[in-house]
């Protein structure tokens, strides 16, 4: 294997130290990070090396038998983890990484507005946004005992940035990764990027041991074979098993920067009371089981009970209910603007104010809050004059003067559950205005297929979703006019020139004030041509087994479970 520090050398001899494969286009690749909230996995994967090859040393079934007095923390959920590579990883899956990678910075507990430090303890811009400073924890070591430095987190961000396995779009601002110090990185823009810090708290960021970086590159997928089987990072927990679709097992480490760190933020920081000494993922595909096995005391807390199971099941001894703040994890409608009837804006009005947002949100999931404008709750700053609300009079005088003629609409949602009812209540709504719809929810990769060409997406389009990160550029960028499929997340086919350049005059922005600015009104040209209905917004509400404390709401809940700072009365 290649050192660390031997491909430094071989970098400085030839010239290469500020290594960047330029060549591969920042706009080739689908962007579709925590977008889908499928009920399959996507993203590419293999099944030709099993976990446990190689040099791996986080993956050994026969080493990783737990102690039976250890302190074991279960989660259920019914979508497998579709394989291990965090700049990769395009679902809600990704929970899981969070605890084995780290990514350079983070949000502050229970609010995703406000960042705070992760590998790296400072962070500043320069030439008003165009570059990015960072400045990077010391005595962190990845599994091998590789230290963490600037060339980590170079080579990191840089993979990022170009794995056309992964979804390169989200960092497109990225010009080149510079070290500017043993500790210290320069993320040079291509041009001022004010969402910078944001941008680089998502899970797609984490930082990759380069010494097995350096062995694994290869010219086309940058080691993603491997790292699609192998774990090698600075979190807490190290994989012990993970079995594609099925389980995942993890074990904290002992000696872990953050036990020797000293006045870390609450973000990062172990409580004296944490105790949870192994993480096991279980795949349980079926809402009943996971409630019975809440309720039995065999799983700690299940991920997709639907509020009327969660109610039934905290009626039971040992299970309590946690609810946090509003999530910023959302149900869309995408209506498609490049094709009749739901190209014409009044056709769009009539739709949004026909559906029963606080119905479906309050009543038929329990555990939503009605949205109706173009930015959830937790992205600032947020519009809510001209908020849709459920108005069947408005609803029909916007459909007579639109052009509609009685056609049937296409109408199409993930397989699912929740996805099949919400999407009937819909149906019912649009039929009190005399629309017609034709709702199926199939499978996320037929779904894929039909979405990623204008001439096959359905008329209307629902799923969930979250902005990767909790800036205002999160949300904004679903309506951008280049960031259609395939290589970005626009399902509605949304163009709007003005919207367009008050979108990069206020990504490349350092001044807050004017950001806020164009941003509001952004927001206000989308309430007027409404591209989206914005059904409903979760809050995040678990049951969970009495046992537990010190449960933590992250941001959208998907960048990881901060199961390091939870205890388990045993």
């Amino acid at each position: 294997m290649v050192s660390h520090n031997e491909k430094r050398s071989q970098e400085s001899s030839d010239g290469s130290r500020r290594w960047f494969l330029k060549t591969v286009g920042a706009g080739t690749t689908v962007a579709l990070a925590g977008c889908t909230g499928s009920d399959e996995p996507s993203g590419e994967s293999t099944d030709s090396e099993p976990a446990g090859t190689d040099d791996q040393q986080n993956v050994d079934d026969a080493d990783s038998e737990m102690q039976s007095d250890a302190v074991t923390y279960v989660n259920a959920k019914t979508q497998p983890l579709a394989h291990l590579d965090p700049h990769a990883i395009n679902d809600g899956t990704m929970v899981q990484l969070g605890l084995v990678y780290d990514q350079l910075l983070d949000y502050a507990q229970g609010d995703p507005t406000t960042i705070r430090p992760g590998l790296a303890t400072d962070w500043e811009s320069q030439n008003g946004g165009e570059e990015w400073v960072l400045t990077l924890r010391e005595n962190v070591t990845f599994d091998d005992g590789t230290q963490f430095d600037a060339y980590a987190a170079r080579r990191s961000l840089e993979r990022a940035k170009n794995l056309t396995a992964g979804q390169s779009k989200p960092y497109d601002w990225i010009d080149s990764v510079e070290e500017t110090g043993d500790y210290e990185i320069t993320v040079h823009c291509d041009g001022a990027f004010g969402p910078a810090p944001a941008a680089l708290t998502f899970i797609t960021t984490s930082v990759i041991n380069p010494t097995v970086m350096d062995e694994h590159q290869d010219d086309d997928k940058l080691g993603h074979e491997y790292f699609q089987q192998n774990v090698h990072g600075t979190g807490p927990f190290k994989l012990e098993s993970w079995d594609k679709g099925n389980d995942f097992v993890a074990t904290r480490k002992e000696g872990h920067w953050r036990d020797e760190a000293s006045d870390l933020p609450d973000n990062l920081a172990i409580p004296d009371d944490a105790n949870i000494e192994e993480y096991r993922n279980n795949i349980v595909r079926e809402q009943l089981t996971q409630k019975q096995q809440l309720a039995q005391g065999d799983i700690d807390l299940p991920r997709d009970l639907t509020w009327t199971n969660i109610q039934e099941v905290v009626q039971e001894d040992g299970v309590e209910l946690y609810e946090g703040p509003p999530d910023l994890y959302n149900k869309y409608v995408f209506m498609m603007c490049q094709r009749e009837p739901t190209s014409d804006v009044q056709f769009r009005k009539a739709l949004a104010y026909a559906a029963d947002y606080e119905g479906i949100a309050k009543e038929l999931i329990g555990t939503a809050i009605p949205w109706g404008t173009p930015w959830p709750e937790g992205i600032w700053p947020r519009v809510t004059d001209g908020q849709y609300q459920r108005n069947l009079e408005k609803a029909k005088q916007h459909l007579e003067q639109s052009a509609y003629s009685g056609e049937e609409l296409t109408f199409r949602s993930i397989k699912g559950p929740e996805n099949d009812k919400v999407g009937e209540a819909l149906v019912a709504n649009f039929k009190e205005i005399g629309v017609t719809v034709d709702h199926e929810d199939i499978p996320w990769a037929d779904l894929y297929e039909q979405l990623t060409s204008a001439e096959t997406m359905p008329d209307l389009l629902m799923y969930n979703g979250w902005p990767d990160y909790a800036d205002p550029n999160g949300p904004a960028i679903r309506y951008w006019g280049e960031y259609w499929p395939a290589d970005g997340w626009n399902t509605a086919y949304y163009q709007n020139d003005e919207y367009d350049e008050m979108f990069i005059e206020a990504r490349s922005s350092g001044d807050r004030k004017q950001r806020e600015k164009l941003y509001k009104q952004m927001q206000e040209i989308l309430l007027d041509e409404v591209p989206i209905i914005w059904l409903f917004q979760n809050k995040w509400v678990r049951a969970h087994r009495a046992e537990i404390s010190n449960l933590t709401y992250t941001p959208g809940d998907n960048n990881y479970v901060p199961v390091h700072q939870f205890h388990k009365d045993t």
